[in-house]
């Protein structure tokens, strides 16, 4: 069960004595506490500080305890703390376990930390050789492994506790940097029964593994060149300098940027900008693969990264709060963690990730080449009033769509089930075979339409995306796709909803792909989603302190939602409207001119007709026609948060200076990062609500409590939602309903409705 207890204006706040210590404070915070979060003296007092910062624009100290029995730490019990500077306790999270030292079992291993690895080993499928793993004791409880053969760095293994079905075991902690793979796994071996209980991978695996067909090329304006982009505050060495090294390419203080085409996660080569440090290197996307604009992707890459950590540095993600540095300039923190961000990662395609160990470690960005295709047409030849060209989407499963084509009359399907006969669910009646099925999307797995379209004799099956205009998607193969033999593509709405209504006329048309080498794309000149990722490293560095790395594992936490919110904000401008909708990945997957949601589920735009996402929806998460878990879930989260983006900057105005602006797009950035301050470890969504309304409370005297609610209740996480107790709950419950001081506020008495 979730405590959570809300140090609200309206109650009597706590002042703790000024005089203790500060994790004195933390701890008689906790201690006061004790009873209404079901926790003992005992649970408390072993307990030890992970982290313990202030966030400068607030002024709030945040110390996180970790929980301990027998000397041992507890994994994931961590209590959070937040503390004003005069003494006051604004809020405490714990995820403590109650009665812990009751709920032990046998306090000496069975199997050693050696043996523990090789578990590990086994059971992710890695080689563990016994003859070159050396081992180095650190202390009684704790050992170091240089395992080469299944890691590619040393692995830390120590004893601690882990609760997992009703009881705390006796594990053998280990992290471990899977060798020649992307995976980064902090795990707990049980220390007596040989299993591995829990594993939390690291890296941020971001879903987009797409099979894209280009529609046109990306009309995102011309590459230019930027002098002096180094923020003399964030990055006062600049952007090559780390401690007393000087570098000529593309590595420094905040991220070492090179090629991974090898898959080897070491050193690659790096574009040289001379003692000049002049990176201009030409692209030319109309004739170039990636491998051809190495040098420029590399330093676009690099650019993004420095951007990102200096304008997060302004806004609180700073050393306190565990950035990531070669070279910190305070006290605090810890460095030697840069980004290693590598270009063209040769491990995978259309994919991007993000490894995020604790502070003092570094993480890992990959970034991968996208796959692409010469483009596809339906090529209309009679009768002239359709004849023409219309862009098609093909499917990656199914008989590739080839050149001369499928040539055939068009025909809308009907399974004999009424108003939605078109959406071909079920056998089709009456087609005549040698026809192009044209089909509508909805109400059944995509494959299984064109499986019933082959098998009543179609040449060919188009089904007519139900999104207005004319964007279209990926379509994903279901459970009979592998059984489809014909081409099968995917029409926009009102190009298909147009030929639909010629149907009634002999359309004769050819599906067609025709032209030279399909020209692939880099996710590194993508900025959406090298912001994207960077977020990945910023929420799980902010959740359960910086010390911390494993705090983001529930099914309902929004790791991907929090990131989403960063690629959209990074990329917002002056101009964009709050009816517009916004996408994740459009350009990589050759969408770039279509508004619409790129790989998401929805766009993200206020408009609940266009995008009716809510909390509700996590109730099928994962389950067919469900939100898919992590992406979907994260998608629901920041629906909300892109909401908030658009109420403060209506209110505020936008500020287009990213690093020193006070516009609502600012305020709303640093609501997110100081709500993942204030959040416990294992948040849920209405955690991290409530962890933004503290964040305003604390900074702005709650004056945008009435935005932040309005943004949340619309999209199910009311004052009446239930979260299921955990962050691994999907039985939540959605509640539409706003505080009632709210209902009345005339800025918003009658902008929502509840779904």
């Amino acid at each position: 069960m979730q405590r959570t207890l809300l140090a609200a204006a309206a109650l009597c706040l706590l002042t703790l004595p000024a005089a203790a210590s500060t994790p004195d404070q933390a701890r008689l915070a906790l201690a006061e506490r004790a009873d209404a979060l079901g926790l003992n003296a005992q649970d408390i007092t072993d307990s030890e500080v992970t982290d313990d910062y202030v966030s400068d624009h607030t002024g709030v100290r945040h110390v996180w305890l970790r929980q301990r029995v027998d000397g041992l730490p507890v994994a994931l019990a961590l209590a959070n703390i937040n503390l004003a500077a005069d003494g006051r306790v604004w809020s405490v999270n714990s995820r403590f376990v109650a009665d812990a030292a009751r709920r032990t079992n046998d306090r000496q291993p069975t199997l050693s930390a050696r043996q523990a690895l090789a578990v590990y080993a086994r059971e992710r499928r890695l080689e563990f050789e016994e003859a070159s793993t050396e081992a180095s004791r650190i202390d009684e409880r704790s050992w170091q492994f240089d395992a080469p053969t299944m890691a590619d760095q040393p692995v830390p293994v120590e004893l601690a506790w882990l609760e997992h079905e009703g009881r705390l075991h006796l594990v053998w902690q280990m992290a471990v940097d899977e060798k020649d793979r992307s995976d980064w796994y902090e795990a707990w071996v049980d220390a007596h029964e040989g299993r591995v209980l829990r594993a939390v991978n690291w890296t941020q695996q971001a879903a987009y593994r797409v099979f894209p067909e280009p529609l046109e090329h990306p009309g995102q304006g011309e590459d230019q060149l930027v002098s002096d982009p180094a923020d003399p505050d964030a990055s006062p060495d600049g952007w090559h300098t780390a401690g007393t090294t000087n570098y000529t390419d593309t590595r420094g203080n905040n991220v070492f940027a090179q090629e991974d085409t090898d898959a080897n996660n070491a050193d690659g080569r790096r574009p040289d900008g001379g003692v000049d440090l002049n990176f201009d290197f030409a692209v030319d996307l109309d004739t170039q693969q990636p491998a051809e604009y190495e040098d420029f992707a590399i330093t676009n890459l690099f650019y993004w990264n420095n951007l990102l950590h200096d304008v997060l540095w302004h806004h609180g993600f700073d050393e306190a709060a565990g950035n990531f540095q070669q070279v910190n300039f305070t006290a605090a923190g810890l460095a030697n963690d840069a980004v290693r961000a590598d270009a063209q990662d040769g491990s995978g395609t259309n994919n991007a990730n993000f490894g995020t160990p604790p502070d003092g470690l570094a993480p890992r960005m990959q970034m991968f080449v996208w796959t692409g295709s010469t483009p596809a047409f339906l090529r209309v030849s009679e009768p002239a009033v359709s004849a023409g060209e219309y862009a098609v989407a093909s499917a990656s499963w199914g008989e590739p769509i080839g050149d001369p084509g499928s040539l055939g009359e068009l025909e809308v399907v009907d399974d004999g089930s009424g108003a939605l006969g078109s959406e071909g669910c079920s056998s089709l009646q009456n087609f005549t075979a040698g026809n192009i099925a044209l089909i509508r999307r909805g109400n059944c797995e995509f494959g299984l339409k064109a499986l019933n379209a082959e098998q009543a004799g179609a040449v060919a099956a188009i089904i007519v995306n139900s999104e207005s205009g004319n964007a279209t998607i990926n379509m994903g193969p279901g459970a009979s796709g592998g059984q489809v033999t014909i081409p099968v593509a995917m029409i926009g709405n009102d190009d298909g909803n147009a030929i639909i209504a010629d149907a009634v006329n002999a359309i004769t048309g050819t599906l067609i792909r025709e032209g030279g080498p399909a020209l692939n794309r880099d996710s590194d000149l993508d900025a959406g989603v090298i912001a994207h990722e960077y977020g990945h490293g910023l929420s799980n560095r902010l959740t359960g302190g910086p010390s911390q790395a494993s705090c983001l594992s529930g099914r309902q936490q929004a790791g991907e939602g929090w990131s989403d919110f960063l690629a959209l904000w990074f990329t917002a401008k002056d101009s964009d409207r709050s009816d517009q909708p916004r996408g994740v990945g459009s350009y990589l997957i050759f969408q770039q001119n279509i508004p619409g949601a790129g790989i998401r589920p929805a766009p993200y735009i206020r408009d609940l007709s266009i995008n009716p996402l809510s909390y509700a929806n996590l109730q099928n998460a994962g389950q067919p026609g469900g939100v898919s878990i992590p992406h979907g879930v994260g998608t629901v989260l920041n629906s909300a948060m892109w909401d908030l983006y658009w109420n403060l900057v209506d209110k505020y105005g936008f500020d287009p200076d990213m690093h020193r602006g006070n516009g609502g797009n600012q305020l709303a950035l640093r609501l997110v990062i100081d709500g993942l301050k204030l959040q416990p470890c294992s948040p849920t969504f209405l955690d991290f609500r409530n962890a933004v309304l503290l964040a305003d409370e604390i900074a702005n005297d709650s004056a945008n409590r009435c935005e932040i609610w309005d943004a949340f209740a619309r999209r199910g996480m009311g004052v009446n939602a239930d979260d299921g107790g955990n962050a691994d709950a999907l039985n939540v419950s959605a509640d539409f309903q706003r505080p009632l001081d709210c209902l009345s506020d005339p800025l918003h008495r009658d902008r929502f409705e509840a779904q």
